[in-house]
Order: structure tokens, then C-alpha cells, then sequence
């Protein structure tokens, strides 16, 4: 993420907080139906993007550590406060959890030192095609044969924005001062675009960049897992959203 953009969510942290503080019920769903498909998550885990903890118990198991990691010191507080509360620590233990602060981009993190990694909403935050690319091999390298890789990211053509990325695309295609002036705002590629996000008893807001995803362009981006399922779902459409699972899978030498 760039660094106006985790300034940023330290702003307005509380307000996140305030505004998210429960798990994504989507999300929810989705892992019971990958329960219930026979796949589970133990072992060491991470949380990439992990924000206020809000999703450290859907990713807990019994059998499990999790790390979670986030570049904004003011969320990582507020999750930490939540190893603290009473419902979180009448299910798991506190030490069952680790936070860090880092830059999603250089993970202090070893090879192979991870069993699966969850990134919810997180990888649509990098700028970059190429930095995304650098994140996804990261995390491939720091991964154990066969775990599981789960990620949800923002869908382009969503029926919210359908009609802005359609517009996009024409003008990036016949107006070149159009591209140097996204390129300027710091949008260079298309899926780009900001979101803003509004302090309601504050009146302020706060842009947050978003890479919206074509399924061809995740599936790209995810060419070195083997990707298992792919769904659209979640936001008020109900198919707003890529939910991912891939594995990654290295045929040992015989």
C-alpha cells in the first residue's frame, strides 16, 4: 500500500472499527461451505490485511496460531484490545494470536514458514500490477506445499460501478490526456479507482485506492497457485466480490 494510504487508515481508524467491528458474514458462509467440503485450515497461519482482528475467529481453529498483519498501527491497537475481551478469550487464547506491523510487500515472514494465508480485501489496495505480483510470489515463496491460499477482492464490473469501468475503458483507450490525467491522480491502470470513505460525525473523508478485478485479470494474478474455487458474492448485489481458494502445489522430484 502506498503510504498516503495507511496514513490514512489510521485516521479513521475508529470509525472502521465502529463500522466493521464484527466478522464478514459473506465470508462466514464461505468458510463453513469449505468446512463442510472437507477443507480446513490448522496449523500456522496468517492474516494479511488483518485491520481490527475483526476475522481472527473465523480463522482460528482449535489447532491453529495466527498471524496477523496490517501496515496501520492504529488498527493493529484495536485489534490487539480485542485478544482482551471477554468473548474472544472465552473461545481461544490470547498467545493464539500474533500481531506485526508490516508493509504487506516485505513480510518478515521465512519460506515455506506458513500453513495458509487469508487475505480478505487486502490485495486490491496495492497499486501496481507488478507490486501485486511481487505480493502474490511473496506469498507463495512463505507458504508450505499444499496450503491453502484464501483471498476475496472487488469485482470491476459489480452493477455499482458497471457503467463508471465501462466509461474508463473508452476514454483510456481514445483520449490519451485522459490517461496522463489518471495516471497524475495516481491511477494508472485500468480496474483503478478511488472510494471514499466518510467520517459521518466528522464530515470528513478519506479516498481510499481500490483495483477493481476482471475474473481473467485474477486469474493472472494467481497463475502459479493451483486455483480451486472461484465465486461471486457478497455486497449489497450479492456478487460483488471474488471469494478465491487456491493451493499451492509443488510436484516433489521422484
Amino acid at each position: 500500500m502506498e503510504k498516503n494510504s495507511y496514513e490514512s487508515y489510521d485516521f479513521f481508524a475508529k470509525d472502521y472499527h465502529n463500522k466493521r467491528r464484527y466478522h464478514w458474514k459473506d465470508l462466514e458462509i464461505f468458510l463453513r461451505e469449505l468446512d463442510d467440503k472437507g477443507i480446513h485450515f490448522d496449523g500456522y497461519n496468517l492474516d494479511l490485511g488483518c485491520a481490527n482482528g475483526r476475522n481472527f475467529d473465523l480463522f482460528l481453529q482449535s489447532n491453529s496460531k495466527l498471524v496477523g498483519v496490517d501496515n496501520s498501527i492504529e488498527l493493529l491497537r484495536l485489534a490487539r484490545k480485542r485478544l482482551d475481551e471477554q468473548n474472544f478469550k472465552s473461545k481461544f487464547s490470547p498467545k493464539s494470536v500474533s500481531i506485526i506491523l508490516s508493509d504487506v510487500r516485505a513480510l518478515p515472514l521465512r519460506p515455506n514458514a506458513i500453513k495458509n494465508v487469508f487475505s480478505i480485501a487486502t490485495i486490491h489496495h496495492i497499486k501496481r500490477n507488478i507490486h501485486r505480483n511481487e505480493v502474490i510470489s511473496q506469498l507463495y515463496s512463505i507458504l508450505k506445499n499444499n496450503g491453502f491460499f484464501v483471498l476475496t477482492v472487488w469485482r470491476r464490473y459489480q452493477k455499482k460501478y458497471r457503467f463508471y469501468f465501462i466509461n474508463d475503458r473508452i476514454r483510456r483507450f481514445f483520449v490519451p490526456k485522459y490517461n496522463k490525467t489518471q495516471e497524475k491522480l495516481g491511477l494508472k491502470e485500468y480496474g483503478d479507482k478511488y472510494v471514499p470513505w466518510t467520517i459521518s460525525n466528522k464530515n470528513l473523508t478519506y479516498n481510499r485506492y481500490y483495483h477493481f478485478f476482471s475474473l481473467k485479470e485474477i486469474k493472472k494474478l494467481l497463475k502459479i497457485y493451483l486455483i480451486k474455487l472461484i465465486f461471486k458474492r457478497g455486497g449489497p448485489n450479492r456478487k460483488d466480490n471474488y471469494f478465491v481458494l487456491t493451493q499451492k502445489v509443488v510436484k516433489e522430484n521422484v
